[in-house]
């Protein structure tokens, strides 16, 4: 297929991999230390397909700045890989990092004429409708218990955090397109997506994943301050209501209540990721510049946390400046800098009211996923960053086709 036919391929694997995390879990064998299975086969098949799509199309957007500040990212987490003691792990994550790259780029290869952009906003819609469907299943048979909140809903996904931040992606995606111009949609076809979206944010909930209620509410938090002060109202009017739901509010108690059995040993959450990230700092100064190589955190982290085994610092900052010091932080930044910088301009810059509307969504969006990457461990959550990568390219290759004018222009995308 990849040879024949690698559009095809590429729509068959986007529409198949949100429900496959549960069934590859399965295929996992331990090899030393390491496990593994046919996730890998995927990821290598998702990064081969970006080099046949290449060489079929024989364009590689060099000039746009987000592809040069991914493979400054590449090449410095390609020398904390060298760097690290635990160079099996390390080279299974820059992998992942690889595959978020590839999906980035895939968009830039394939998408030629406003035809295309068309199918594949379209695609990118229908790929959220079976794990929604997968994820009502689930919430219907009671969901799986976890000691930290109870009884939570993962879907198709590996853990329910995964799912959150997967609906919470879904549900800004829908907005923009109820509130873009570029689909034609019949009064019938916005009511199912408007029921879609409520069906989303009733699963959002029943994954009791703090941090993704957070981003969630900052997509549209800053989407009602930069454009649309009604939404904003609505956004507060509403809040209040959400503390009637009992797993929302117990799941909010428990961020300030440290007594709560179903957190951390007692400890509320922040307070124990706080003392992680503090706990790690002392190792930090001895190695500011270069840090102590990829995935080190997890593996030293009994070394610094009171004991603890093997845990994350649930902050990507913090982790990357653990593994490969201060360039490595800096590298990640420009990376996400490069993208806002962009989406920031258009927004500012767009004519047109409703345009400038829909870019102020993807910057709600944007801005939420850097604040959210403060609280969780968002690099390894390989299915989400697929996705929010290729929405981040489809984003920036719409300006050739949405902005008045700017149907000739390749200054954005190339």
């Amino acid at each position: 297929m990849l040879v024949v036919n690698p559009r095809a391929t590429f729509v068959v694997v986007f529409l198949t991999r949100p429900l496959l995390d549960l069934a590859l879990n399965l295929t996992k064998v331990t090899v030393g230390e390491q496990e593994i299975g046919f996730g890998a086969i995927l990821n290598l098949i998702i990064i081969v397909l970006a080099g046949f799509l290449f060489f079929y199309e024989g364009v590689f957007p060099r000039k746009n700045p987000v592809v040069r500040a991914w493979v400054f990212f590449l090449v410095v987490m390609l020398i904390a890989v060298i760097d690290s003691p635990y160079i099996g792990r390390a080279v299974r994550l820059y992998a992942n990092y690889l595959s978020y790259f590839a999906m980035f780029l895939i968009p830039f290869l394939i998408i030629k004429s406003r035809e295309d952009f068309l199918f594949w906003v379209k695609i990118f819609a229908w790929s959220f409708v079976l794990p929604v469907l997968y994820a009502n299943i689930d919430l219907l048979r009671g969901g799986t218990f976890y000691s930290d909140a109870g009884m939570r809903i993962k879907g198709s996904f590996s853990h329910p955090n995964v799912l959150a931040f997967y609906l919470c992606l879904g549900i800004t995606y829908c907005f923009y397109l109820l509130k873009s111009k570029i689909l034609k949609f019949s009064p019938r076809v916005v009511m199912v997506v408007i029921i879609f979206v409520l069906n989303m944010v009733v699963l959002l909930l029943a994954t009791k994943t703090r941090n993704a209620w957070i981003a969630c509410f900052g997509v549209f938090f800053i989407y009602g301050l930069l454009r649309d002060r009604k939404t904003l109202l609505i956004l507060l009017l509403l809040m209040p209501f959400l503390m009637f739901v009992p797993a929302v509010k117990d799941r909010v108690i428990t961020v300030f209540n440290g007594k709560s059995s179903l957190d951390y040993e007692g400890v509320n959450s922040f307070e124990w990721r706080l003392r992680m990230w503090t706990s790690s700092f002392p190792l930090i100064v001895k190695k500011p510049l270069q840090g102590y190589g990829l995935t080190s955190f997890k593996e030293m982290s009994p070394q610094f946390s009171e004991g603890r085994s093997n845990m994350g610092a649930h902050n990507v900052y913090v982790e990357t400046l653990f593994e490969s010091g201060l360039i490595g932080l800096f590298a990640f930044l420009f990376l996400f800098f490069s993208s806002f910088q962009i989406f920031w301009n258009n927004m500012i810059k767009s004519v047109d009211r409703n345009l400038s509307g829909l870019w102020a969504v993807v910057v709600g969006y944007f801005i939420s996923y850097v604040l959210i990457c403060f609280a969780d461990n968002l690099s390894y959550y390989l299915a989400l960053n697929w996705y929010v990568w290729f929405f981040i390219a489809l984003m920036l290759i719409s300006k050739r086709y949405m902005e008045p004018g700017e149907k000739n222009s390749t200054a954005v995308v190339n």
